[in-house]
């Protein structure tokens, strides 16, 4: 593929931001880990939330276009390389892929994956309701999509009985407390984020003790994933603590996906 042809195609794959859909894997191994199954059907239930994800964050860039201007002016809208028109289109392509692909799976999982629609996307980014310009419930809004995955994937194999319920309250946990930290390399451009709220040195702290909320949850169901949770939050609390969170934002999120992951990872291999 020509260097021209890849700059055509590339703005397509970065508004995808598939380095967050690290948390769709991660609330898949949990699930399968959780249930002690796993055959195809998980395959098509990840890249069906995937799609629908990814879509979100089209939805969200659409209407985030003043905020991006400060903090993420090459970001594919704002940057011109890619038409508003064409970014509207991708977006409701992803969405059917994704719901006629949950459609086809089961009824909970369709259920679960449209009230994300609802939730992660026209609720929290429209103007309208804009979930995003409210601290906490921004978070939750994210959190709770996340919830709804978990108990689409858990009807592939099992009912929805208390156990779902707790493994579901362990994922809204785990995002929503963790989520947070991307606040601090939004901080220029998000007047709701926490450093803005409470300064930059409040929040840190803050934030490194709530990042430890979800371990009795997890240890409901293990041992040893909270033990790999309680290492993969090292180097959160370093940054928080220690460094300077909004300089360092980026590596911070990096650092908080992967606490959201590994946890999940071991759940799963374990």
């Amino acid at each position: 593929m020509s260097a021209e042809h890849f700059s055509k195609i590339e703005p397509y794959i970065e508004i995808l931001k598939l380095k967050s859909s690290t948390v769709d894997v991660a609330v898949m191994l949990g699930v399968c880990g959780a249930v002690g199954q796993m055959d195809y059907r998980i395959g098509f239930a990840l890249f069906a939330g995937i799609l629908i994800h990814s879509a979100c964050d089209i939805f969200n860039d659409i209407y985030d276009q003043d905020i991006d201007r400060i903090c993420k002016p090459n970001s594919p809208i704002v940057s011109g390389r890619m038409s508003l028109r064409n970014a509207v289109v991708y977006m409701l392509v992803l969405y059917f892929i994704g719901i006629t692909i949950a459609m086809a799976l089961n009824k909970i999982i369709f259920i679960c994956y449209v009230a994300e629609i609802i939730v992660g996307g026209i609720l929290y980014s429209h103007p309208l309701f804009r979930f995003k310009d409210k601290p906490v419930i921004a978070i939750a809004s994210v959190a709770i999509c996340f919830s709804f995955e978990a108990v689409g994937m858990w009807s592939l194999y099992l009912d929805i009985t208390k156990e779902a319920i707790i493994f579901a309250a362990y994922i809204f946990s785990l995002v929503f407390f963790l989520v947070f930290l991307k606040d601090f390399r939004d901080v220029k451009g998000d007047k709701n984020s926490l450093p803005v709220m409470f300064g930059v040195r409040k929040a840190a702290v803050l934030c490194s003790v709530m990042i430890f909320f979800p371990l009795p949850l997890l240890l409901h169901f293990s041992l040893i994933p909270a033990l790999v949770f309680l290492i993969s939050l090292i180097p959160c609390v370093y940054i928080l603590l220690f460094r300077d969170p909004v300089a360092l934002g980026s590596r911070l999120k990096d650092f908080m996906i992967f606490a959201i992951f590994a946890p999940n990872l071991s759940m799963f291999l374990f």
